[in-house]
Protein backbone atom coordinates (compact mmCIF):
# COMPACT_ATOMS: atom_id res chain seq x y z
CA UNK A 1 0.00 0.00 0.00
CA UNK A 2 1.05 3.42 -0.93
CA UNK A 3 1.38 5.98 2.14
CA UNK A 4 -1.20 8.36 2.44
CA UNK A 5 -0.43 11.63 0.92
CA UNK A 6 -0.58 15.13 2.34
CA UNK A 7 -3.14 17.48 1.56
CA UNK A 8 -0.67 19.87 -0.29
CA UNK A 9 0.30 17.08 -2.56
CA UNK A 10 -3.06 15.84 -4.14
CA UNK A 11 -4.04 16.70 -7.38
CA UNK A 12 -7.74 17.47 -5.80
CA UNK A 13 -6.31 19.87 -3.01
CA UNK A 14 -7.19 23.53 -4.77
CA UNK A 15 -7.25 27.14 -4.51
CA UNK A 16 -4.43 27.28 -1.48
CA UNK A 17 -4.02 30.40 0.26
CA UNK A 18 -0.95 31.89 1.93
CA UNK A 19 -1.54 30.55 4.71
CA UNK A 20 -1.75 26.83 3.20
CA UNK A 21 -5.38 26.02 3.77
CA UNK A 22 -7.12 25.04 0.91
CA UNK A 23 -10.50 23.18 -0.78
CA UNK A 24 -10.52 19.40 -1.17
CA UNK A 25 -12.71 19.06 -4.16
CA UNK A 26 -13.81 15.52 -2.88
CA UNK A 27 -14.63 16.09 0.47
CA UNK A 28 -15.62 20.04 -0.30
CA UNK A 29 -13.87 20.45 3.22
CA UNK A 30 -11.15 23.11 3.83
CA UNK A 31 -8.04 22.00 4.92
CA UNK A 32 -4.14 22.71 5.63
CA UNK A 33 -1.61 21.52 3.26
CA UNK A 34 0.36 19.78 5.67
CA UNK A 35 -2.22 17.62 6.49
CA UNK A 36 -2.58 13.73 6.23
CA UNK A 37 -5.49 12.74 3.51
CA UNK A 38 -8.68 12.18 5.49
CA UNK A 39 -9.13 8.79 3.77
CA UNK A 40 -6.22 7.20 6.29
CA UNK A 41 -8.74 7.11 8.97
CA UNK A 42 -12.27 7.60 7.28
CA UNK A 43 -13.55 5.84 4.18
CA UNK A 44 -15.24 7.64 1.41
CA UNK A 45 -18.90 7.89 1.19
CA UNK A 46 -20.62 6.59 -1.86
CA UNK A 47 -20.82 10.66 -3.07
CA UNK A 48 -17.06 11.26 -2.63
CA UNK A 49 -16.01 8.03 -4.36
CA UNK A 50 -17.99 8.96 -7.34
CA UNK A 51 -16.89 12.59 -7.21
CA UNK A 52 -13.08 11.00 -6.84
CA UNK A 53 -13.74 8.48 -9.75
CA UNK A 54 -15.77 11.53 -11.97
CA UNK A 55 -12.13 13.74 -11.73
CA UNK A 56 -9.79 10.38 -12.37
CA UNK A 57 -11.95 9.43 -15.52
CA UNK A 58 -11.08 12.85 -16.47
CA UNK A 59 -7.70 12.89 -15.90
CA UNK A 60 -7.34 9.80 -17.67
CA UNK A 61 -8.89 10.78 -20.09
CA UNK A 62 -6.38 13.64 -21.39
CA UNK A 63 -7.22 16.40 -19.06
CA UNK A 64 -5.38 19.47 -17.17
CA UNK A 65 -3.64 18.81 -14.29
CA UNK A 66 -1.52 16.85 -12.32
CA UNK A 67 -2.26 12.91 -11.87
CA UNK A 68 -4.13 12.26 -8.45
CA UNK A 69 -2.01 11.16 -5.96
CA UNK A 70 -1.68 6.71 -6.07
CA UNK A 71 -2.92 6.60 -2.56
CA UNK A 72 -6.41 8.51 -3.05
CA UNK A 73 -6.55 6.90 -5.94
CA UNK A 74 -6.52 3.07 -4.74
CA UNK A 75 -8.55 4.12 -1.99
CA UNK A 76 -11.35 5.14 -4.27
CA UNK A 77 -11.18 1.80 -6.14
CA UNK A 78 -11.02 -0.04 -2.67
CA UNK A 79 -14.37 1.72 -1.92
CA UNK A 80 -16.27 1.21 -5.38
CA UNK A 81 -15.56 -2.71 -4.99
CA UNK A 82 -16.76 -2.36 -1.84
CA UNK A 83 -20.20 -0.85 -2.93
CA UNK A 84 -19.94 -3.23 -5.89
CA UNK A 85 -19.68 -6.05 -3.95
CA UNK A 86 -22.68 -4.84 -1.28
CA UNK A 87 -24.71 -4.34 -3.89
CA UNK A 88 -24.23 -8.11 -6.02
CA UNK A 89 -24.49 -9.61 -2.15
CA UNK A 90 -27.69 -8.13 -1.48
CA UNK A 91 -28.98 -9.38 -5.38
CA UNK A 92 -31.06 -12.55 -5.70
CA UNK A 93 -28.85 -15.28 -7.25
CA UNK A 94 -31.09 -17.44 -10.08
Amino acid sequence: MTRPCKCGECAFFKNEDANGYGHCIITLNQYRCDDLCKFKEDHMSAVETLRALHHYQKWRRGGNGRPPHPFVVGQTIDNAIRALRRITKDTPKF
